[in-house]
């Protein structure tokens, strides 16, 4: 019989992570290998790593039959897998698909576990499930958005729900989720940091916004896996603890959304603008952008939500997490962000040749 730490505390000797081919995914995989653990990889590509442990299943979530087989032999799911749609205005279709992916496709997600003998299920979730309002070191009684004013934020926090109330006691499936704020970091520096770079290397980042005030979270792409994993293990040693509930997993620096890159931008060599636009002008830019898009121009590059994120404050407290999984985070911001100036340099030349 294989021990515990032979098969990664628990979680093993086979896990899946939806949105495997993704960024997170492709964290969550590296991690669960050094762990010991065989990995079922699911999404519409195969998984980016290399590895004769990796079993990629190549199908989509909205399909029963394609979660099932990848289900098969798994002890614990990660399902990191959701589409983000930030559009306040949208057509019929377009909500549909996302319902289809975030919600629906979550609950085929739970199905095709219970339905293959799955013990654990780990959601990632994401901070924007209360995000309606000004929030300031909220926790997870925080109510959940009642007036949501994107799809994503809308989905997730139903998907979240359907997670949580599928905790089965003491002879199921155990359930729980994770909610991070911004994700970013490792060799890549994700999409929050390739944005970023993209207005850099445009020559678009010519005013900072907002008074400077706003303070917001985020979640390097190493302390996200970890509270991943941390909660997954939990949910083998203290299931009755940790089953049907959300942490929040931040670096717990909470700062202005804005002013957290200036220290990439001076390590880039590039001027920080002096030049501020007023919350209430990009938050109008942001609506108008939407209307365009739903008469039929192009997608958005910022919208209401967007600009509301680096606007109005939103932060929460970790303190559920420490005290429950025994989280702490692993990578600060000055440290994350050091680490990946030399990629940042080699992608922003990249895309000023574009």
């Amino acid at each position: 019989m294989m021990s515990t730490s032979e098969s990664g505390s628990g979680l093993g000797p086979v896990c899946l992570v939806t949105g495997g081919a993704g960024y997170l995914g492709g964290f969550m995989i590296r991690r669960l290998l050094e762990k010991g653990v065989r990995v079922h990889s699911f999404d519409l590509a195969p998984a980016r790593e290399s590895d004769d442990r990796i079993t990629s299943f190549v199908g989509d979530i909205r399909n029963y039959e394609d979660l099932r087989a990848a289900c098969e032999g798994v002890t614990t799911v990660f399902h990191t897998a959701s589409v983000i749609n930030l559009l306040g205005l949208y057509h019929a279709h377009q909500r549909n698909f996302v319902m289809d992916v975030n919600v629906a496709g979550t609950a085929k997600a739970l199905k095709a576990a219970a339905d293959a003998g799955v013990r654990q299920f780990v959601y990632t979730s994401s901070n924007n499930v209360s995000f309606d309002r000004e929030i300031i070191n909220g926790d997870e009684t925080t109510p959940y958005a009642t007036r949501p004013l994107d799809l994503y934020t809308e989905t997730k926090g139903m998907a979240e729900k359907l997670v949580l109330d599928a905790d089965n006691g003491k002879t199921g499936m155990r359930t729980a989720a994770v909610r991070p704020g911004g994700i970013w970091g490792g060799s890549e520096g994700g999409v929050m940091i390739t944005t970023f770079l993209e207005q850099l290397a445009s020559g678009n980042f010519k005013a900072t916004v907002g008074d400077g005030s706003a303070v917001v979270d985020n979640t390097h792409i190493d302390n996200l896996v970890y509270g991943e994993m941390l909660t997954a293990e939990k949910l083998v040693t203290d299931p009755d603890v940790v089953g049907g509930e959300a942490y929040y997993i931040l670096d717990e620096e909470p700062m202005n959304g804005i002013l957290w890159f200036k220290p990439l931008v001076d390590g880039l060599g590039y001027k920080w603008p002096g030049t501020r636009v007023p919350k209430w002008l990009i938050y109008a830019i942001g609506y108008i952008t939407e209307v365009i898009h739903y008469l039929g121009g192009p997608e958005p590059s910022i919208s209401r939500i967007s600009a509301l994120k680096i606007t109005r404050s939103h932060t929460f407290s970790t303190a559920k997490a420490r005290r429950d999984l025994g989280y702490e985070p692993r990578v600060g911001q000055i440290e994350g962000l050091k680490a990946i100036l030399p990629h940042a340099r080699e992608q922003l030349e990249r895309l000023k040749k574009k």
